[in-house]
Order: structure tokens, then C-alpha cells, then sequence
């Protein structure tokens, strides 16, 4: 080192001193201009990322795009209010059908289910699929089930007696109840049929089945005589008899909403009624 000392003291006539401190100052400015053209000689010795760690950030990042809004939730469409419905963004023509696909007996078992409700589009089923608190599918030997039963809507008195605690006479007042309504739409409605009891009621249900889009045979409210709709179970002589005054005054009946201001009409049933009910 001395002699490099040396050398820069003679060629620029520095003191011994003053060529000692340029000959360091050189030294360290050629250290610095080569991590500044060779960064990666210096560098190239971190470790990698760890590739699981890119897969975890990854998965993180995609649970949070997925993170639903605030106004989601889970809830079984058996049993969700009509404002749950609407907090979940269900327009509300669509909430009430819902509410009333419920009332008149339907049941949703699966998920898809709830588009038998009209309106239910695809992009509304999709958007609530992951928050409908019913199996995506019935098992395997749910599904085989309705080979074992009979569709009560059809079935005739043979079929009925072979069901337990039900005879030939309470066989025939199933049947005769079925055509007074114009058929079953719900299975709640068996307990309507009088002298069924509670066991009997559910080894029925247990042992039927309704068909899905089952339409009932219909009274025609703006045709059809006092009589024949006084002899609907859920139409008592008195309503009957109001429907007729009411089409001698003022024509027809428009729609269900004329129907529902009629102080006979028996409102426990009314949800019921109107699915038996044509208005043309």
C-alpha cells in the first residue's frame, strides 16, 4: 500500500497524507461503481419465495374478492320472513309469491327448488346459492323414494286402503274430498279430511306424493253457479251467494284483490282458495 501511497504523491504532488486518503477514496468508489453495473452478483443470493406461500396468497386474496355483502346471509326459504327476503335483494312481487308458494303447501327440498317460484331468474339463484340453507341434492336413496309411493291425485280407493289406518271408509272420503277441491296442492291439507287422525294423516303423507307443477281443476268465479261453488270446501254458502250478487251487479269479478274485500271470505283459507280460483 505504501507504494500506491507513493505513487499519487508523486504524481500529483501530494503529501504523503493527502495521497493515503485519494487512494481510498478511490478503492471505495470502484467498490460502489460495481454493485451499481453488477447489482445482480450481490443480490442474486436471496432465496426464491416459497411457492406454497404464493399458493396461500393467492387463496387469501381470492376469499376476499369472493366476501359477500353485508346484507347476505344464510336462511331456509321454508321458513324466511318476507322482509328477510327483501334485505337479501328478492324484488318484492317475488318475495310474496314465495310467501305464497309456501302457504298454499309448497316445500322446497333443495336448493334449486326455489326457482319453481316465478321470477326466481338464474342470476338470482346464483347470487344466493352459496346462502340457501338446503342441500345442493337429495341423497341418492331420497331421490329413488317416490317409486315407493303413489300420487294422492290420481290414486284410487284400492290404493288408499293399503295405507296403515286407513280403511275403506276413510279411502272413499279422501277421494271425495280430492274432487270437492279439484285435487290436492299441498300435503297440509290432509288434515282437512274429516275423521283422518294425526297418524293417519302423516302414514298418507308418508306413503303419497303431489306432483311437482300439479295445476288444480278451477271454479270459474265469474261463471260458474252458486251451487257448484258453494260445494268448494273453502267456499261456504254465504260467500257463494256474495260472488253471485256481486256478478249481477257489477258484471265480474276482476281479480283476487275484488275477491280478498268480501266480508264472507274466510281469510285462513283465502291464500288457498285463490289457487282453485279462475278469474276470466
Amino acid at each position: 500500500m505504501d507504494k500506491i501511497y507513493l505513487f499519487f504523491k508523486k504524481l500529483f504532488t501530494f503529501s504523503y497524507s493527502e495521497a493515503r486518503g485519494f487512494a481510498w477514496l478511490l478503492i471505495v468508489s470502484v467498490i460502489l461503481m460495481f454493485f451499481l453495473i453488477f447489482p445482480e452478483v450481490v443480490f442474486n443470493q436471496q432465496s426464491d419465495i416459497d411457492p406454497s406461500d404464493i399458493r396461500y396468497l393467492d387463496s387469501m386474496s381470492a376469499l376476499l374478492e369472493k366476501k359477500p355483502p353485508r346484507d347476505h346471509f344464510l336462511f331456509d326459504p321454508n321458513e324466511v320472513s318476507k322482509d328477510s327476503l327483501l334485505l337479501l335483494g328478492i324484488p318484492e312481487q317475488v318475495a310474496q309469491r314465495l310467501i305464497n308458494y309456501r302457504t298454499s303447501g309448497g316445500r322446497f327440498k333443495i336448493k334449486k327448488d326455489v326457482q319453481k317460484v316465478y321470477g326466481v331468474t338464474e342470476e338470482l339463484i346464483e347470487s344466493l346459492y352459496a346462502f340457501i340453507n338446503l342441500p345442493d341434492s337429495l341423497p341418492e336413496e331420497k331421490n329413488n323414494i317416490k317409486e315407493l309411493k303413489f300420487d294422492i291425485n290420481i290414486a284410487a280407493v284400492e290404493h288408499l286402503k293399503k295405507v296403515n289406518m286407513i280403511g275403506d271408509v276413510l279411502a272413499m272420503r279422501i277421494v271425495k274430498y280430492r274432487e270437492l277441491l279439484g285435487g290436492f296442492i299441498g300435503e297440509e291439507q290432509f288434515a282437512e279430511i274429516y275423521g283422518l287422525s294425526d297418524n293417519a294423516v302423516e302414514n298418507l303423507k308418508m306413503s303419497t306424493y303431489i306432483e311437482t307443477g300439479f295445476s288444480p281443476r278451477r271454479l270459474k268465479v265469474n261463471h260458474d253457479e252458486q251451487e257448484m261453488l258453494k260445494r268448494h270446501p273453502y267456499i261456504s254458502d254465504q260467500l257463494a251467494e256474495d260472488i253471485v250478487r256481486y256478478r249481477e251487479i257489477n258484471s265480474t269479478i276482476d281479480s283476487e284483490k275484488v275477491l280478498a274485500n268480501f266480508k264472507s271470505i274466510d281469510k285462513s283459507n283465502f291464500e288457498k282458495l285463490i289457487l282453485y280460483l279462475d278469474f276470466q
